[in-house]
């Protein structure tokens, strides 16, 4: 039987892969913008490229000439969000579902749901940030 608990835990967790899934695609976007090569070619390049990948390439790029859009602090704040994503992708689930006591399974799952809601919102903020940085910049 599910509990309501988990049904939150469900939904707050599609919220979180959601959020992570849009900032690797703006990622993707804002290096393809940043690129003198065609941007569609470069989307298609970075089709299956990974978030680490991703962000690596970006901030070599972006560095390049001396004059990078995105500063040191933001590269460590996405390479933070990497690792967050890294843990709500493998083993979130895994902190609490295994348990055979009731009551210690929803202790843990009661400190996983709390962690998740606190980095959903960061999460949630960053992914805005960085889509309304890529309209601001790239786009007309």
């Amino acid at each position: 039987m599910v509990t309501m608990l988990e049904q939150q835990f469900r939904l707050k967790y599609s919220e979180i892969m959601e959020n992570f899934q849009c900032i690797e695609y703006d990622l993707k976007r804002i290096y393809s913008a940043m690129s003198a090569d065609d941007f569609d070619e470069n989307m298609d390049m970075l089709e299956f490229s990974n978030m680490g990948r991703t962000l690596r390439d970006l901030e070599e790029m972006d560095n390049s000439d001396g004059n990078p859009y995105l500063s040191e602090a933001d590269y460590d704040t996405l390479d933070a969000i990497r690792e967050l994503r890294n843990y709500w992708a493998h083993q979130c689930y895994l902190d609490w579902v295994y348990c055979q006591d009731s009551l210690e399974k929803n202790a843990k799952l009661q400190k996983v749901y709390n962690r998740l809601v606190n980095e959903a919102n960061r999460v949630a903020n960053l992914q805005s940030k960085l889509e309304r940085f890529y309209l601001d910049t790239f786009c007309d």
